[in-house]
C-alpha cells in the first residue's frame, strides 16, 4: 500500500509508514503542544481521563489514511499499482476503468471503512459514525450528507478479499500503537460532543500535514521496504519543526498592584484603577471560565486589565495564548505592539512566553514591527530556544510554519481584526483549525459595541462555540446597551452547556434584573458556571465635564459656523478634532479649513493607500497621543476625520466637533476629549480650551422632528437610531454631559424601549422603527446563511456541518465581505505614470520605495510588488460595479497575475499630479487629502 506516490529519486511513502508518523506526531502534539485546558476539555470526554484521550486521537490521526487503502485510490499511480496487484491486490490497469472512482475519495472510504470495523467490534452505527466522521473530514470538509457511497454499494471501489483484509490490519495495527485497542470496548457507548469531534479533527490535519512533510520525514526507498519501528524518525522531524510550546504564565504577582507595575512599567507608587483591580480579583475567584463583560469609559486602562485578567485565567486554566480582536486594522496594527510590549515585560521575569505571535489582517506585511519577528521566526536557532545566548530582541517571534491562511491561528498570541475572530462562526473550508486555535486561548474581545448586526450575528454564534470549548472570554467597551449585553451572556451560556461534559438542553441559568438594566457604571457582567453576576464598581474618580453644544448652520451646510468657531477657539492655539460621518463631508470640511487655517489641517480617513494610512495613523498617536509618545504636540491644528479615529487610538485633543452619530459612539468622539492630563490642572492647554467643549454638527434640532443628514441616516447608521440620539442629546444642549457619570445612562436610555423623544417626534420614530425592524430581520436571516449550526447534544456526528460553504477564507476585501455586512468595495493597486507614459510608483512614499520603475511586460520583482502591494487602496461603493472592475483590469498587465502579492489587485493609474479617471469620473489622489471623487459636473 502507497500513501504518497515515488518522487524524483524514486523514493515513495508506504501507507503503513506514513499512519504510523501521524499516529506518532499526534502524540507528540497532544504531549507537548497543546495548551492543557485542551487536554483537560479532550479528557472530559472520557470522565476526566486524559490518558484516554491521548490514545483516541493518536487512533484517529493513525487511520485517517485507511481509505488510500482502496482500488479506488492506488490505481492513480501506475508502477506503484503493478506492485500492488503482483502481490494479489487486484484492480483495474487505469483510472479509467473505475468510472465512479470520484465516488470514492479517501475521505470517504476512511469514513465508512472505521464505521465498518468498529460496527464490527460490536458498536452501534450511530456511535461509530461520530468517530469515523473524523476520518471523512481530515481534507477541512465534513461529508455533507450520511453518504451512501459504502463497500456495500461499490465493492470495486473499495476492494474485496485480500484489500479487506489489509483493511483491517492496518486499522488493527493502528489500535495496537496507540494504546486504543485496549479501550474499544469502554467506549462503544460513549457519545462524542462535536466540540470534541470537531478538535479532533484539527488535530489530525495538523498530524497529517505534518506527517506529509518529506522535508521533515523523507521517503523510503526500495520497492517494499520491511516493516518497522523507528522512535527517533518523529524526534527528528519534531525538533528540527520546532514548534513553540504552549505559554505557561505564572500568574502574575500576588497583589494586582504589583501585577500591573512590572507589566506596564508603572511607578512604584502608582495603584490599580478600581476596575482593574476588581476585574483581576474576578478572574481570581470564579469556579470556572467564562465570560467576563467589562463596562468602563474610555481611557480607563481596558487593554491592560484585560492583558492582567488574561495572564491570570491562563495561569488558573492552562490556556497556551492569547487572542485579541479588534474593530479595525489600524487598532490592530496599534494593539499589536502593546501585545509585543506586554510579553516582552512577562519575559524579563524569566516566564516561559516562547512561542509564536501573529498578526492577521489584511496589510498585516507592512507592519514593522510584526515583519522583524517574521524574519527573526526564519532562524532556526532562535526559535524556541531558551538559551541566552539565542535570545532575541522579543520574547517571541513569528513562526514560519505557523503562517498562511490556514495555520495562522495556531500561533500562541494572535492581534487580529475582528474578522478573524467571526470567521469560526462561518461555514468554510478548516473551519476546525481555526476552533483548534481558539480553544486553547483566552479571547479579548475590544470595541464589543462597534459591531452592527450582521456581524453581531456571527459573534453571538462564536461566543456559543466558545462556551462550549469553556473559554474564557474578556469582552470590552466604554458604552454597552444592556440588550446586547444580555445576548452576549446569553450566547456563550447556551453552548456551556453543550460542551464536553455539559449538561445539554437544561434549562438556562436566571439572568439577575440587573443583566437587562442600569444598574451602575463602571460594571462587570460575567457567567461563572451555570451563574450569571454583575458587579458596580466604585469609579476611578477621573471626570470630565463637556460642555455641549450644537453647531449651528444647515445640516448640510455649516462651514461658516464651524469656521468661525475654530478661528475664535483656536485663537490662542489648541488641537481640534472634527468629526465626519461621511468621506464625502470630510473633504469638504478639510478644503474650506485649510483656507482658514493654511498648512494646519490634518485629514484622516478610510481612503488612503495602505503606506499613507500606515504613516498618518502612527503620526496621529505621534502628536495627539499619550503625553509620553505625544513628544511634538503642534500648537495648533484641526484635525478632519471620519470614523478611524473614534476607536482605539489613544488621541487627545482640546475641543470637538462631531456629526450626530448613535449616542454610543458620540460618547466614544467624546472620550478623545481632554482624554489625558496635561499640567497641573490642564495648564498646558491653551486658557480658552481648558475647559472640555463638544459641539453637534450634522442635524438641525430646531426643528421636530430633527433635519438629519441624509447620508448618515439612510445608508450609515439609520434614521431611528440617530432620532434616538438626538432625543437623548437634546437636553444636554447648552448644559454638559459629565464622564463618565452620564455614560451608562445616555447608552440604556437611546437603546432601551422606553419612550424618550417627544410627542411630535412620535411618528417620524415609530416609522423609522418598523423601517429598521425590517432591515434588521433581513440582515440577520442573511448572516445565517453561510453561519454553523450551534453545539447539539452529544453523539451526533458532524455530518454536513459546513455543507453549501463560503469555500477557503482569507484576510482580503472578500473574506472580510463574508462576515462583514454588505459587498465588499472594490481594492486597487495606485500607482502613477509620466507624460512619457512611464509607469512608476508614487513619488511620495519614503525614500527606497517611492518613484520606482515599474514593468508591464514582465513579472515585478517581489521587492518591487511589495511596494507595489503598500500602494493598495479600498475604493468607494460607487465602483464597485461590473464596469469599473472591468475598466480597471483592463488596464493591469498580465504578467501581474504571476505575483503572488499584487495578482489580487487591479491597477488605479494616476498622473504626476494625482488625476485620473474610473469609468465616467474624474478622481484625484493626494498624500494629503486620499481619493477625492469627483462628479462629472465638477
Amino acid at each position: 500500500m502507497w500513501a504518497k506516490s515515488t518522487n524524483a529519486e524514486g523514493d515513495w511513502l508506504p501507507l503503513w509508514r506514513h499512519m504510523d508518523d501521524a499516529t506518532d506526531v499526534a502524540g507528540r502534539l497532544f504531549d507537548h503542544w497543546l495548551a492543557s485546558s485542551v487536554v483537560r476539555l479532550l479528557a472530559a470526554e472520557f470522565g476526566g481521563d486524559a490518558a484516554a484521550a491521548r490514545c483516541a486521537v493518536m487512533f484517529l490521526a493513525g487511520a485517517h489514511d485507511v481509505g488510500k487503502a482502496t482500488p479506488a485510490f492506488a490505481v492513480q499511480d501506475t508502477g506503484l499499482a503493478q506492485r500492488m496487484r503482483e502481490l494479489g491486490l487486484y484492480m483495474p490497469t487505469t483510472k479509467r476503468d473505475l468510472p465512479d472512482r470520484q465516488l470514492a475519495h479517501h475521505t470517504v472510504t476512511g469514513h465508512h471503512l472505521l464505521i465498518g470495523w468498529l460496527v464490527g467490534k460490536g458498536w452501534r452505527k450511530s456511535s461509530a459514525r461520530a468517530w469515523g466522521i473524523v476520518l471523512g473530514s481530515h481534507h477541512g470538509v465534513p461529508l455533507d450528507a450520511d453518504s451512501e457511497n459504502t463497500p456495500a454499494n461499490f465493492p470495486g471501489l473499495y476492494g474485496t478479499g485480500a484489500w479487506s483484509e489489509v483493511q483491517r490490519e492496518l486499522l488493527e495495527r493502528v489500535a495496537v500503537r496507540s494504546g486504543a485497542a485496549e479501550r474499544l470496548d469502554q467506549w462503544r457507548e460513549l457519545k462524542l460532543s462535536a466540540a470534541f469531534q470537531v478538535l479532533t479533527t484539527a488535530l489530525v490535519i495538523v498530524s497529517d500535514w505534518i506527517a506529509s512533510n518529506e522535508d521533515l520525514l523523507p521517503f523510503l526507498s526500495g520497492e517494499l521496504p520491511e516493516v518497522s519501528e523507528d522512535a527517533e524518525r518523529i524526534e527528528r522531524a519534531l525538533g528540527e519543526l520546532r514548534l513553540p510550546e504552549p505559554w505557561r504564565p505564572s500568574g502574575g504577582a500576588d497583589s494586582v498592584a504589583e501585577l500591573f507595575r512590572t507589566r506596564f512599567q508603572l511607578p512604584d507608587d502608582a495603584q490599580p484603577r478600581p476596575v482593574q483591580h476588581a476585574a483581576c480579583e474576578l478572574a481570581r475567584s470564579v469556579s470556572e471560565p467564562g465570560l467576563i463583560i467589562v463596562e468602563a469609559p474610555m481611557g480607563e486602562g481596558k487593554t491592560e486589565l484585560a492583558f492582567g485578567v488574561s495572564e491570570i485565567v491562563a495561569a488558573r486554566w492552562g490556556l497556551g495564548g492569547v487572542l485579541v480582536a479588534l474593530p479595525t486594522q489600524a487598532t490592530s496594527d496599534a494593539m499589536f505592539d502593546r501585545v509585543v510590549d506586554w510579553l516582552d515585560a512577562m519575559g524579563a521575569e524569566d516566564q516561559q512566553v516562547g512561542g509564536a505571535v501573529t498578526l492577521s489582517h489584511g496589510k498585516a506585511r507592512f507592519n514593522r514591527l510584526f515583519q522583524g519577528l517574521v524574519r527573526q521566526g526564519r532562524r532556526p536557532s532562535q526559535v524556541g530556544c531558551d538559551e541566552e545566548r539565542h535570545r532575541t530582541s522579543h520574547a517571541v517571534v513569528a513562526h514560519s510554519w505557523l503562517s498562511g491562511r490556514k495555520k495562522s491561528q495556531l500561533a500562541n498570541f494572535m492581534v487580529a481584526t475582528i474578522d478573524q475572530l467571526l470567521f469560526a462562526g462561518l461555514k468554510s473550508r478548516h473551519l476546525m483549525l481555526r476552533h483548534l486555535g481558539l480553544a486553547g486561548k483566552v479571547v479579548v474581545l475590544d470595541e464589543v459595541h462597534a459591531y452592527d448586526v450582521y456581524m453581531n450575528s456571527y459573534l453571538t454564534k462564536v461566543l456559543t462555540w466558545l462556551g462550549a470549548y469553556r473559554v474564557p472570554v474578556v469582552a470590552l467597551s466604554a458604552t454597552l446597551p444592556a440588550e446586547r449585553r444580555h445576548a452576549l451572556l446569553e450566547a456563550y451560556q447556551q453552548g456551556r452547556e453543550y460542551g464536553p461534559g455539559g449538561a445539554g438542553g437544561q434549562e438556562p441559568a436566571a439572568f439577575p434584573d440587573e443583566v437587562d438594566g442600569d444598574p451602575g457604571y463602571p460594571l462587570l457582567s460575567w457567567s461563572d458556571g451555570n451563574r450569571v453576576g454583575t458587579k458596580v464598581v466604585e469609579p476611578s474618580g477621573r471626570r470630565t465635564e463637556v460642555s455641549l453644544h450644537a453647531l449651528g448652520g444647515s445640516v448640510d451646510d455649516d462651514l461658516d459656523e464651524l469656521t468661525s468657531l475654530l478661528r475664535d477657539s483656536l485663537s490662542e492655539g489648541g488641537c481640534a478634532v472634527v468629526v465626519r460621518n461621511t468621506v464625502r463631508r470630510v473633504l469638504e470640511t478639510a478644503r474650506r479649513l485649510e483656507r482658514e487655517f493654511p498648512g494646519e489641517v490634518t485629514v484622516a480617513h478610510s481612503r488612503f493607500v495602505t503606506a499613507d494610512r500606515m504613516r498618518k495613523d502612527s503620526e496621529l498617536l505621534d502628536e495627539f497621543g499619550a503625553p509620553d509618545r505625544a513628544v511634538r504636540r503642534p500648537d495648533r491644528r484641526v484635525v478632519v476625520a471620519s470614523q478611524v479615529i473614534e476607536q482605539s487610538l489613544d488621541v487627545d485633543f482640546d475641543l470637538l466637533v462631531t456629526d450626530l452619530a448613535p449616542v454610543d459612539l458620540v460618547l466614544q468622539r467624546m472620550g478623545r476629549l481632554h482624554r489625558h492630563q496635561r499640567g497641573a490642572e490642564q495648564s498646558d492647554r491653551p486658557a480658552k480650551l481648558r475647559s472640555a467643549h463638544a459641539y453637534l454638527a450634522g442635524v438641525d434640532l430646531t426643528q421636530g422632528p430633527p433635519v438629519l443628514e441624509e447620508a448618515a441616516a439612510r445608508h450609515i447608521y439609520g434614521t431611528y437610531w440617530l432620532l434616538r440620539s438626538a432625543a437623548v442629546l437634546r437636553p444636554h444642549l447648552g448644559g454638559g454631559i459629565v464622564l463618565p457619570e452620564d455614560i451608562a445612562t445616555l447608552v440604556q436610555r437611546a437603546y432601551g424601549h422606553d419612550q424618550v423623544e417627544p410627542e411630535d417626534w412620535q411618528e417620524a420614530v415609530s416609522e423609522a422603527w418598523k423601517k429598521w425592524r425590517e432591515y434588521s430581520d433581513e440582515r440577520e436571516s442573511k448572516a445565517r446563511e453561510f453561519q454553523i449550526a450551534a453545539p447539539t447534544k452529544a453523539g451526533k456526528a458532524i455530518i454536513g456541518w459546513i455543507s453549501a460553504n463560503a469555500g477557503e477564507t482569507d484576510d482580503g476585501s472578500q473574506g472580510q465581505g463574508q462576515v462583514r455586512d454588505g459587498a465588499p468595495s472594490l481594492e486597487v493597486m495606485l500607482l502613477q505614470h509620466d507624460a512619457a507614459g512611464n509607469w512608476f510608483t508614487p513619488d511620495w512614499l519614503p525614500r527606497g520605495t517611492g518613484k520606482l520603475p515599474v514593468p508591464r511586460e514582465e513579472t515585478p520583482a517581489d521587492d518591487l510588488a511589495q511596494v507595489m502591494a503598500s500602494c493598495s487602496l479600498r475604493l468607494p461603493l460607487a465602483f464597485s460595479n461590473a464596469e469599473a472592475e472591468k475598466e480597471l483590469w483592463q488596464a493591469t498587465p498580465e504578467a501581474w497575475e504571476q505575483s503572488p502579492l499584487i495578482y489580487q489587485l487591479p491597477v488605479l493609474l494616476v498622473d504626476q499630479h494625482g488625476w485620473g479617471r474610473i469609468t465616467d469620473r474624474q478622481v484625484r489622489y493626494t498624500p494629503e487629502t486620499g481619493l477625492e471623487v469627483y462628479d462629472n459636473a465638477d
